[in-house]
């Protein structure tokens, strides 16, 4: 087992902020303590107590949890070095700022490059663009290719914040974005830019119909597809309609036969064009295929699905930039740990324990590290599978992610059958932890 196997980024980031604030774990206790509001401080256990669960944390022995979680969060704000806490802020601040300067790079973007780019965003270095995308709005003149390249930007940075921040923060932003686009579609554009712009309006929509179903408004959702497919027809980029059906196959309330259906006619509709979003939806038409039993189907897809892989390139389309080699080790796990093939598995892990980092996407976190419980649990390791449903159980919680919810769901239930203490500890403060909302199902 790696080094960082056995000892879990979250656990070294507690034990090195506590160190770089020169603080024993007695004094951590003490701030925790603190941190605690009147009601919720009467019910945590003594210092003594408390120093324990921390050496614990460091340790990668236990998750802190959602409680433990927030004291620590508290604290670190209280805290945090001067520009940090103002970097987190901006990030929730001006999400259409954001997103453009995100989306000008020719990359993703992880998590500490997020926080220096929010640090370093003012206002003055974009007020040309900005400017002019108003000037159009307005009426002054027509819109012109800087002014569309700006939208084009945007829309990839949107694809990109999308892995840092929950739905509830972005989506009013990205409504506002699609809003504008709208606006200038009305406004008599020449051809090219005006297909240039229905580009961006499918690619907008697709993730605004994403949002809504992550929000549980399924009429939305739905409106908002059909919204990413006519912008598809309008434009004659058919990647546009095979992304949403691709983004549809997680909204079918957990029938995967119409999951694999809709990734099946996505792959038809795209053709041999994309090879990042031919991938992810083989990927996906695999994931379907080994739920219901199909193995080999789903291990044909998965094949195929990773020598595609090989050979993309994951920033060709804003809404393949997620698809980094470790979310897609994590795609292959689902399948293989699925079908049972241990071999497979454990190449996938050690691909994916390679790729994850302090600086990981939360979202990513979410998926990533159910899928990774799951396959330790089917590989016989609760303790490791714990270890990384309660990582899964923080991230999902603070995005409020459904697809989180989801496979953690699969881990609770798989853990049902296991007799150890762990097992019954992470179920129970699941159950407790866990939302009663339902998703929306867009059959």
């Amino acid at each position: 087992m790696s080094n960082a196997e056995s000892n879990p980024t979250w656990a070294e980031e507690i034990r090195m902020k506590r160190q770089g604030l020169c603080w024993t774990q007695k004094e951590m206790a003490r701030q925790l303590r603190l941190a605690a509001d009147e009601k919720l401080r009467a019910q945590l256990p003594s210092s003594s107590s408390i120093v324990r669960e921390i050496r614990y944390h460091e340790s990668g022995t236990h998750h802190p949890g959602p409680v433990y979680g927030e004291l620590y969060r508290r604290v670190w704000k209280k805290h945090a070095k001067p520009g940090e806490s103002e970097a987190e802020a901006k990030l929730q601040a001006d999400p259409l700022l954001l997103s453009w300067t995100v989306g000008r790079l020719s990359q993703r973007v992880d998590r500490r490059t997020l926080l220096q780019l929010a640090a370093a965003t003012v206002v003055n270095p974009v007020l040309d663009p900005a400017e002019r995308l108003m000037r159009a709005l307005m009426g002054d003149h027509r819109p012109d290719d800087p002014t569309v390249s700006h939208l084009e930007d945007r829309a990839k940075g949107f694809h990109r914040l999308e892995e840092h921040l929950p739905a509830k923060t972005l989506c009013p932003a990205l409504m506002t974005h699609l809003g504008e686009v709208s606006a200038l579609l009305e406004s008599g554009p020449p051809e090219h830019l005006r297909r240039r712009l229905a580009v961006i309006a499918g690619e907008g929509a697709i993730l605004a119909a994403w949002f809504a179903w992550e929000l549980g408004d399924g009429p939305q959702a739905a409106a908002l597809s059909r919204l990413a497919n006519l912008a598809a027809r309008r434009s004659g980029d058919d990647a546009i309609a095979a992304c949403m059906a691709g983004y549809r196959t997680y909204m079918t309330g957990g029938d995967n036969v119409h999951g694999a259906r809709l990734a099946t006619a996505a792959l038809e509709r795209l053709g041999n064009a994309d090879p990042a979003t031919r991938a992810w939806l083989l990927a996906r038409h695999a994931e379907e295929t080994a739920l219901l039993g199909d193995h080999q189907t789903a291990l044909t897809s998965i094949h195929l699905a990773e020598e595609v892989y090989a050979e993309a390139d994951i920033n060709a389309r804003p809404w393949t930039c997620f698809l980094d080699p470790g979310r897609f080790a994590s795609m292959t796990l689902s399948v293989y740990s699925r079908l049972r093939r241990e071999d497979d598995a454990v190449r996938a892990i050690d691909e994916i324990t390679m790729h994850l980092g302090p600086n990981t996407e939360i979202k990513k976190l979410c998926v990533v590290k159910a899928d990774l419980a799951l396959a330790r649990l089917r590989l016989g390791d609760v303790i490791e599978a714990v270890k990384y449903a309660r990582t899964s159980l923080a991230a999902t919680s603070a995005m409020a992610f459904p697809l989180g919810w989801d496979r953690l769901d699969h881990v609770a239930a798989e853990l049902t059958l296991s007799r150890a203490q762990a097992a019954y500890e992470f179920r129970t403060e699941y159950a407790a932890t866990r939302p009663k909302q339902v998703q929306p199902s867009l059959q």
